[in-house]
């Protein structure tokens, strides 16, 4: 995000000022300095926010307890005994991992962002849903671990000890034939 808003800010300031010269049409030369001084002015707000802690990285944190879902604006706490269902989706573009809870369950809340287009805490308490393509492992290793992790008790010991680390690690691996 850093780089983003140093080298949009420097083109547009460059092409203001006539020190970037690029072949491009009048329409061109009008409208690119104003688009870049926004994705520049666009990336000093989000990474003010995120330095402010009103938006968070995502990340998933497993526990023998349960499962922590961090989004960008808000975090849900959910027990292993609490989930009834995980189920996969791609609504839109992005693949997605819907945690369903069992009837009377209500996952544990805590909103960062507070604005226009903050989430709802009543349905957060609802539902869990993990825009899967945000890591780096990929969404279908996520669904897999977490799967894996709600519906056998028994080995929710790995998650303490780092073997579920290896475990992870090997569910994103192609079978070897030999």
């Amino acid at each position: 995000m850093t780089l983003i808003a140093v080298s949009s800010g420097l083109f547009a300031v460059g092409m203001w000022l006539g020190q970037f010269d690029f072949p491009m049409s009048p329409g061109q030369a009008l409208i690119f300095p104003w688009v870049t001084a926004a994705i520049a002015a666009y990336s000093v707000i989000a990474l003010a926010w995120f330095a402010m802690g009103l938006l968070r990285y995502p990340c998933i944190e497993v526990s023998t307890a349960g499962l922590d879902v961090t989004g960008f604006r808000l975090k849900q706490t959910v027990k292993w005994d609490d989930v009834a269902d995980i189920v996969p989706r791609a609504d839109g573009k992005n693949p997605e991992i819907d945690i369903f809870l069992k009837d009377r369950a209500r996952a544990g809340v805590e909103i960062f962002y507070r604005g226009p287009f903050s989430p709802g805490y009543m349905q957060a308490q609802r539902s869990v849903r993990v825009t899967a393509d945000l890591f780096a492992v990929g969404a279908v290793p996520i669904l897999d671990f977490i799967d894996y992790y709600a519906f056998n008790p028994e080995a929710r010991a790995e998650l303490v000890d780092g073997r579920a680390l290896r475990r992870l690690a090997s569910m994103g691996q192609p079978a070897v034939e030999g």
